[in-house]
């Protein structure tokens, strides 16, 4: 989680008066990934607010055609089974397991893409599930992506798997290591989480807020899977994305105002609100309270500006009491739980948590939890919470050479 490791160390050059400045840039569609300014917890839910959604589909109003999940090839094979459990860091006790996937080789060892979020849904009978991923290092440029991956034991496409570009209207000057063209570009951003509602998807987008697909609008790219240098629509119709053969444009946002970074999100189990976290972490910012935050959302999708509330976890892990290092974010009821990396104790090889937060609680419910965990995602139907690992080999700062990269599931009802 290198991105959200540096909001402290930027924070606190803005008190020390070493000059930070607040990276708001005029186009949500082209937003430099960098924390907004910190919120030190003296931010209430009454101070926060969704603007309007934004529509940005126009540029793939028309010449385009549009496929849906089902009709997306999936050309990788996940590794079922227990491998998911050889992986660095993972403790989660036997009894508590339910499932668990593994990454082809390529993808559990990549050292320019990491994944981030996780969410799912069913169509059609199918169950899939959805990873949010960021570029690092030399194919920064390419942005951020998803992965479609069916889990149905039935289908005839069990546990394959498509990588999808994300991309957005605003074409970026002055490029040099690619071909831009046209209509589209890639949206270069940290991907931190997703969530599924009535056929969208919802990227927490770390200043910025919300920013939204609608995965009925996939579009396949004809050179996909051949050209590896060149984005967008040239002037003879061609569409080009990288080595993508699919890609998934933004149709829309919402900004929110006062409550960033937004580090991941997800839907509540009632189905009503959309919950973000913000990741801080402990031992750099130990003065600021960290929150999460519930936006009541419509029977359309749209983000309400009424009816915010915000929590604010205690964690007494941490010196001054407070869930810091939040990757991932679940709401029941009056019950949040996170997945919180960085404390500053291990429990069989992980420093990380599942913590439960009953609200005006004075601490949080712990459990093991393993290293290099992030987003949270709970399937209902089945009582499954899953969550998932992000480190290749020589990448953590405990893994080593080893692979920790896994998607897993656990027994909801041994944590509530």
């Amino acid at each position: 989680m290198i991105q959200k490791q540096i909001v402290g160390w930027m924070l606190m050059l803005a008190v020390t008066g070493m000059g930070c400045q607040d990276n708001q840039l005029t186009s949500a569609s082209m937003e430099e990934e960098l924390p907004a300014k910190g919120n030190t917890g003296r931010t209430a839910a009454s101070e926060v607010s969704i603007n309007p959604y934004v529509d940005t589909s126009a540029y793939i109003s028309s010449g385009f055609s549009f496929l849906n999940p089902a009709q997306v090839n999936k050309n990788r094979q996940a590794i079922g089974g227990n491998a998911y459990t050889e992986v660095y860091g993972f403790n989660i006790p036997e009894e508590n397991r339910v499932r668990g996937i593994r990454w082809n080789t390529d993808d559990e060892t990549t050292s320019i893409w990491r994944p981030q979020g996780i969410a799912g849904f069913t169509k059609d009978g199918v169950r899939y599930l959805l990873v949010s991923w960021y570029a690092k290092d030399d194919a920064e440029y390419k942005g951020s992506r998803i992965t479609l991956i069916d889990i149905s034991p039935s289908s005839s496409t069990y546990l394959t798997y498509r990588h999808i570009l994300l991309v957005q209207p605003d074409i970026p000057a002055n490029i040099t290591n690619y071909t831009q063209y046209g209509s589209y570009a890639p949206l270069k951003v940290h991907a931190g989480g997703i969530a599924y509602f009535k056929g969208k998807v919802y990227l927490s987008s770390t200043s910025l807020g919300v920013r939204i697909f609608d995965l009925d609008k996939i579009i396949e790219v004809s050179t996909g899977d051949a050209t590896n240098d060149k984005c967008g629509k040239d002037a003879n119709g061609n569409l080009f994305a990288f080595n993508y053969r699919y890609i998934l444009p933004q149709t829309g946002y919402q900004k929110i105002n006062n409550a960033s970074p937004f580090s991941t999100i997800q839907v509540n189990d009632e189905g009503t609100q959309l919950w973000t976290g913000q990741y801080y972490a402990g031992s750099a910012d130990a003065s600021i309270v960290p929150k999460v935050f519930g936006f009541p959302i419509d029977a359309g999708g749209t983000l309400q500006n009424s009816g915010i509330v915000s929590v604010a976890p205690k964690n007494s892990l941490f010196t001054d009491n407070h869930a810091h290092g939040i990757q991932g974010v679940f709401r029941k009821g009056n019950r949040t739980w996170l997945s919180c990396t960085g404390s500053p104790s291990n429990s069989y090889g992980s420093n990380a948590r599942l913590a439960r937060y009953t609200d005006g609680a004075d601490d949080t419910v712990r459990y093991r939890w393993p290293y290099g965990a992030e987003s949270l995602y709970y399937e209902s139907q089945y009582n499954y919470l899953w969550s998932l690992t992000e480190y290749e080999p020589n990448a953590g700062a405990q893994n080593g050479s080893q692979v920790n990269r896994c998607i897993f599931a656990v027994d909801f009802s041994k944590y509530e």
